[in-house]
């Protein structure tokens, strides 16, 4: 099957920010009217009342967890999730000591929780590595929950389950959610609305290129005291609206989420790794499509960047390759579409 027939059983949805989220005026909710609420009925099933209620942690039974941040277990996790069918096992990475034990694996969703069977282990340069197995075979979306000597930890919608991967398979391009924003445009209402139409599409995953969060802006403000709010508040945020999809996601910074601006009382880059760990890099492979991401405030790839896509991108001819970012590569782009066998490139900013 050559490539240009896998491309056309491929189904892509590309929903990018500037088209998807900002274009449709008419369905934008303006911060400055008088109405702040006036979106408040399209989000009944997020439990909001207002703007303000996005900050009321104790209103979100799941907030918690969508938001606890990188601990012990640094893949699979929210931002870097494992897709696998009921024939394959998958790999779990757990950073901690050295003389840690008594490791317990399980899956876990609304309805049900599945054991995970180790069937080996290694430990390497302070890194535990797993291969694991459920224990019976449970499509699905899944938490990731570890217990061992060291403690516990959880990380939501880590793991999906199918029965089997086939053709045609879809995935959705999201990108610059800005969350949150209240200047002239309330990015909280508007990218909830269009979570809520794509939980109605047949999705397999989605593909996100950076600016997850607004960051240092003072469109970047509390809705009641107009001050900058911390990066991290945006950050916890925006991880409870990506979990509401109920897909596995795969996110990559932009230039707002690695920021080093003083502006804010913390660090938005110093938030993206505590929330979703150092991984300025995304390889993952969906049938015999490879995707590749880099998250980086540059547009462009440098000489390691360069030397990484050629030892990740598939050599074979009928096995397409995806290359994801967040800014335009613009002088780049062509070079490395023909260099490096690239049949998708997506991109936000």
């Amino acid at each position: 099957m050559n490539r240009k027939i896998l491309l056309f059983q491929v189904i892509l949805f590309i929903l990018l920010s500037n088209s998807f989220f900002m274009n449709d005026l008419s369905n934008l909710t303006s911060a400055n009217s008088n109405d702040n609420d006036s979106g408040a009925s399209n989000l009944a099933n997020y439990n909001a009342t207002s703007s303000n209620e996005y900050f009321n942690e104790l209103s979100y039974p799941r907030y918690s967890l969508a938001t606890k941040p990188i601990y012990l277990i640094t893949y699979p996790h929210k931002g870097f999730p494992e897709i696998i069918s009921f024939d394959e096992f998958f790999t779990v990475l757990v950073s901690t000591t050295s003389d840690s034990s008594d490791w317990e694996f399980y899956l876990k969703s609304e309805s049900e929780t599945v054991s995970l069977n180790i069937l080996n282990i290694k430990y390497e340069n302070g890194l535990w590595r797993f291969n694991v197995t459920p224990s019976i075979n449970s499509a699905g979306l899944f938490d990731l929950q570890l217990n061992c000597s060291s403690g516990s930890d959880y990380q939501t919608h880590a793991v999906k389950i199918m029965e089997e991967k086939s053709y045609p398979f879809k995935f959705v391009h999201l990108s610059d959610t800005h969350f949150p924003s209240y200047d002239v445009y309330n990015t909280t209402d508007i990218n909830l609305r269009n979570i809520a139409e794509i939980k109605e599409q047949d999705i397999d995953f989605v593909i996100f290129t950076g600016d997850l969060i607004n960051g240092p802006s003072w469109m970047f403000v509390d809705p009641l005291t107009q001050k900058p709010l911390a990066a991290e508040v945006g950050m916890r945020l925006a991880l409870w609206a990506v979990d509401l999809l109920d897909l596995p996601v795969y996110i990559i910074a932009g230039n707002h989420d690695l920021d080093s601006s003083t502006i804010l009382p913390d660090k938005p880059a110093t938030i993206w790794k505590k929330y979703l760990g150092e991984n300025p890099v995304l390889n993952y492979s969906f049938l015999d499509w490879s995707f590749i991401g880099f998250g980086s405030t540059r547009e462009g790839l440098n000489e390691n960047d360069f030397s990484f896509l050629k030892s990740a991108v598939s050599s074979s001819a009928n096995s397409p390759n995806v290359l994801f970012y967040h800014s335009n590569y613009k002088e780049q782009a062509s070079k490395i579409r023909n260099s490096y066998n690239i049949e998708v490139m997506l991109y936000g900013h």
